[in-house]
Parts: structure tokens; C-alpha cells; sequence
């Protein structure tokens, strides 16, 4: 098995404000996994999207992968390899995003070498899939309106609103008055932003203007007595992002929130996603599915694992002023896995190199 790599430059639509910084653009970097077998070739394809908050970027990615490739990590692998697969990442620390482009990408071989889209690996229901939410960043006021009116007239009747900023409820009230209650859902994430004091008060407004639920509301300083007081206290439910990475976080997000998000990017790929599925179903937690800025290669990577979740917010492709790849359609929040072999991601044009 043979790897390649490339980065992919991608920018945003509209400059993308969370409580902790601000990007015009994102780079992930580009997996090609290439395999023969019985004179066929065969090329599966995956998406790493790195986070500075998580402790990577496109040249750690490009490192690791050029590691794997120097110690031939994945030479003698087959794609049905996987459990050796993780077994030989679990002794290379870190690099989650990185792991979980390859990842995307032995799958993606799976699937055309058997001629069958990954969710019917799964033997899933695309039909199960939940909505995907639309997100509206921390931005000034015109600049919310705008990015509100844009999400309207393109048919997005599920918003999640970033807050965490001096004008949160400005924000958040100038939003709801344009998406009013019961015609669009609302979710609200902090990007752990608040103090719990703060948190029960601000709840306390979202849950009178039927907002679904919040995401990571505290700060990551906070105290485990601060979590189980908003826990106690909130009128609404509460969701992990950044308390929530890979499996062994699961119990404690049992204690002090109602679901959790996940993403590729933490947990190292589909396979680790789909354990911490079933964890959390063990636990009573509800999942979404959530994602970073990237483009449709990994964004219908992980909504092959939709139809086994609550909530998706699988828009990181939808917020770009350019997408490399055709893969999930969506019409409105509703989207459509495609039904080709493998992810069934198609390329749009040629990417960067």
C-alpha cells in the first residue's frame, strides 16, 4: 500500500469567529491510499483536517505521514487490515487528525474494492440520517443578520449559533427574531466560553426561546463541582465538544452532560467514532455528529455514520467558498449520502498540491 498527500488550501465564505479566534481560511491535507490487487488498482481517499486547539496542523500532518511511509507502517497492509491498522497507531502518540485521514481512507478502499457504499458495509439506513445544522459565527450585528438572511434563503431551518463573545445576547436575540420558534431549530455553542455562574443565567434565557440544547458551555477551567452545578441547574440540555475526544472520555461526560459531540478530527477516525457510538448509547448519551472547516471528502466520510446518531452538524463544507469534491447533497438541512462505492466522493476539480 502506497501513500500520498497533499495539502488543500479552502476558504470560508464569510470570516469564521468562535469564542477562542477568528479564520478567513482552512487547510486540511488530502489522503491517497493506493492498492493492487489481482492486477486491479485501486485508490482510496480521505481527508485529514488538523486543529491548532487539538495540537496539529498541515505540516504536522505531512510529518507524521512522512514518517509512516519512512518506518513502511502501512506497506505490507491490506484495507481489511484495520485492526493491525490501529493497533500499530496506538503506539504513535497523538496525530489524531492525521490518523484519521488514513483511516477515511481504508475504508474508502473497502468499499470500491467491493463494489458497495461504506454506510452498507455498516448494513445502515440512509434514511435515518438527522438534519445537519447550518452555523452562524461570532461576528457584529450586520454581519449576523447577513449571515442569517444567506442561511434562510438557502433553505437551512436548523442554525447553530456560536456565542461566547461581550454581545452574546444581542446576538443570540437578533438571530431568534429573524429564525423565530417552532419554523427553524436553534443550538447554541459556547466553545467553552463561560463561567458557571454565567452559564445557568444564560441557559436559563436560551431555554425560554426553545433553544435544543448547548454545546460545551464552560470554561475548560472550571471545576467538576462547576460542571455538576450546571448540570443540576440548566433548563437545558447539555453537550460536550471539547471535554469529549476519544473513548476513555465517555463515563465522565455521562456525569455532567446530556450528549456529545463527535468529531474525526479527536477521536482519530470512523472506527473510534463508531466505538464511542455504541459507548455512548451504553451511557445514555445522545450524539451528533459534528466536524471543522473541510471540504465534502471528509464531511461525507463521517456522515457515512450518520443513520446511527441524533443530530449532525456535517456543515464545515457548506461555510466554504469552494469545495474540491462532490459527496453529500443537501437540500436545505436535509442532506443525501450518494450511493457509490466506497465514501463515493467524487473530485470537482484538481486539488492543490
Amino acid at each position: 500500500m502506497k501513500l500520498q498527500a497533499h495539502p488543500l488550501d479552502i476558504p470560508y465564505e464569510f470570516t469564521f469567529t468562535i469564542s477562542r479566534h477568528s479564520h478567513t481560511h482552512t487547510t486540511t491535507v488530502i489522503v491517497e491510499l493506493t492498492y493492487e490487487e489481482n492486477g486491479h488498482t485501486y485508490v482510496g481517499l480521505g481527508e485529514a483536517v488538523p486543529s491548532e486547539f487539538y495540537g496539529e496542523n498541515a505540516a504536522s500532518v505531512l510529518a507524521f505521514y512522512e514518517r509512516l511511509e519512512r518506518e513502511h507502517v502501512l506497506a505490507d497492509l491490506t484495507p481489511f487490515d484495520l485492526q493491525k491498522l490501529l493497533e500499530r497507531f496506538s503506539a504513535l502518540e497523538g496525530n489524531m487528525a492525521a490518523k484519521s485521514g488514513i483511516d477515511m481512507a481504508f475504508y474508502d478502499l473497502q468499499g470500491k474494492m467491493l463494489n458497495v457504499p461504506v454506510w452498507k458495509l455498516w448494513g445502515l439506513d440512509p434514511q435515518k440520517a438527522p438534519k445537519s445544522s447550518y452555523t452562524i459565527g461570532i461576528a457584529d450585528l450586520d454581519t449576523v443578520k447577513h449571515k442569517t438572511e444567506v442561511a434562510l434563503s438557502r433553505g437551512y431551518d436548523v442554525l447553530k449559533v456560536k456565542l461566547g463573545s461581550p454581545n452574546d445576547v444581542s446576538l443570540f436575540e437578533t438571530i431568534r427574531r429573524m429564525a423565530p420558534h417552532p419554523q427553524i431549530t436553534m443550538r447554541v455553542d459556547a466553545n467553552a466560553a463561560w463561567n458557571v455562574k454565567d452559564a445557568i443565567d444564560i441557559c436559563q434565557l436560551l431555554h425560554e426561546n426553545h433553544v435544543e440544547f448547548v454545546e460545551e458551555p464552560l470554561k475548560l477551567t472550571c471545576t467538576e463541582e462547576d460542571y455538576a452545578e450546571l448540570k443540576t441547574n440548566s433548563p437545558i440540555p447539555l453537550m460536550a465538544d471539547e471535554s469529549c475526544h476519544t473513548l476513555r472520555d465517555i463515563p465522565r461526560c455521562a456525569q455532567y452532560f446530556h450528549s456529545i459531540n463527535l468529531k474525526h478530527t479527536k477521536t482519530g477516525g470512523l472506527s473510534e467514532a463508531l466505538r464511542m457510538i455504541h459507548a455512548a448509547r451504553a451511557h445514555n448519551l445522545n450524539i451528533m455528529l459534528g466536524g471543522f472547516g473541510e471540504s465534502s471528502l471528509s464531511i461525507t466520510a463521517f456522515a457515512q455514520l450518520s443513520p446511527l446518531v441524533d443530530y449532525c452538524d456535517l456543515d464545515g463544507a457548506l461555510l466554504m467558498a469552494e469545495d474540491a469534491y462532490e459527496g453529500i447533497l443537501f437540500n436545505g438541512s436535509r442532506f443525501t449520502l450518494p450511493n457509490r462505492p466506497g465514501l463515493g466522493v467524487l473530485p470537482r476539480s484538481k486539488v492543490n498540491a
